[in-house]
């Protein structure tokens, strides 16, 4: 198993451990995750804030690139 393989496995077992916490149950997940932004508000503002950074920033210099082609779409040359 290479680097690659065994961290996607990590992964993949932390994401079982989760749910197997709150009996699969994406209810419960969730309601957990709102108790949490209760006990952290400023880490949850500090949050949105550099978001809306990020956002800014992406509106200042926005891609110049083309857009990708689909896998259907022969390069054209």
């Amino acid at each position: 198993m290479n680097a690659a393989d065994q961290a996607i496995e990590e992964i993949r077992e932390v994401r079982r451990r989760i749910s197997a916490e709150f009996d699969h149950d994406i209810t419960k997940y969730l309601a957990y995750l709102r108790e949490l932004e209760k006990e952290y508000p400023e880490q949850i503002e500090r949050g949105k804030a550099l978001l809306a950074q990020r956002d800014t920033e992406r509106q200042k210099y926005p891609e110049t690139a083309a857009e990708p082609l689909a896998l259907r779409d022969k390069p054209t040359s």
